[in-house]
């Protein structure tokens, strides 16, 4: 029997799902996601192990594979909760934990892009509500307090673009992922080297970004040895959770609304243009680029 497979980084468990290819579900295996709080002198930091992330993944997938009972994977493609990143050197060698969502230790990082950059040109150029745990944020607190490691740092990978790494060793991320950085352009839908270089960021940190479904490489033995999966498996280019969840639903076409239901409750539709004024923003909606090709997300988000 054939197999596509998914694995999902997700803020409360790590799963991995196995579809037939017609797209019924065949196994899945499921564990907790970690959260852990390692600095006794910040209580409120919280951060993702990078170890935790890949093993739990890589047990999920075992168990899948195990549950199925054989067969072929003819691709894999991960998906997840979005904007938590870790640095990696130029060996791939992860130099510190990924900052979690939960994790407000860049609130002064926040309220120096919301005075620099400001609120309606972030928005116009971007789509994003400044959120105190975007990406572009985490590089600026690193670079003022763990100046070392940043300077050591090849690639900042977002958390589903650090298991494709794990993988395959491809460094990429896709649309909707990077929509989530504060560093990315809606319209020409590259990196936007204005905002980049108005924070004394390095854009060789980041990964070049492409469309969700582009093929990325193909799983190496390491990989093959920690999850079950046959060395030379396709991995294909995933994106952000709730944009991989408008597919099956139908919600990339715009006269459909999805409420995603989990750790967050986010309600969206699709778009076929990005809409970037300061009226749908003080909407306090998102524009993202969808996983969907030739299309744009507008979501309204609340944490559970």
């Amino acid at each position: 029997m054939s197999y596509l497979l998914g694995i999902d980084i997700g803020s409360t468990n790590l799963k991995a799902v196995l579809f037939d290819t017609d797209g019924r579900l065949v196994a899945k295996r499921e564990t907790p996601t970690e959260c852990v709080r390692p600095d006794p002198a910040h209580p409120d930091w919280a951060v993702w192990l990078p170890e935790q992330i890949w093993g739990g993944a890589a047990e999920c997938v075992r168990g899948a594979l195990a549950a199925a009972g054989g067969g072929e994977v003819l691709g894999v493609s991960v998906t997840g909760m979005g904007m938590d990143g870790v640095p990696v050197d130029r060996n791939g060698k992860w130099l510190y934990p990924l900052i979690s969502w939960h994790c407000p230790r860049t609130s002064p990082q926040q309220a120096w892009w919301l005075a620099n950059i400001g609120a309606d040109e972030q928005f116009a150029r971007g789509g994003n509500q400044v959120w105190m745990f975007n990406t572009a944020l985490r590089l600026l607190w690193m670079r003022e307090h763990e100046p070392d490691i940043l300077a050591r740092t090849h690639k900042w990978l977002l958390i589903e673009d650090f298991v494709n790494f794990m993988l395959c060793g491809e460094l990429a991320t896709d649309y909707s992922m990077a929509s989530t950085t504060l560093l990315f352009d809606q319209r020409t839908r590259r990196w936007n080297d204005d905002f980049i270089a108005r924070a004394g960021l390095d854009r060789a940190l980041l990964c070049d970004p492409r469309p969700a479904g582009t093929p990325l490489g193909r799983v190496h033995a390491a990989a093959a040895a920690a999850t079950g999966l046959k060395p030379g498996t396709p991995v294909v280019l995933g994106g952000h959770d709730y944009c991989c969840g408008c597919l099956p639903t139908g919600a990339f076409e715009p006269d459909v609304l999805l409420d995603v239901l989990g750790t967050w409750e986010i309600v969206v539709s699709a778009l076929r243009e990005p809409v970037l004024t300061p009226e749908v923003r003080r909407m306090g909606v998102l524009v993202d680029s969808h996983v969907a090709r030739d299309r744009y997300t507008v979501m309204g988000a609340t944490v559970a």
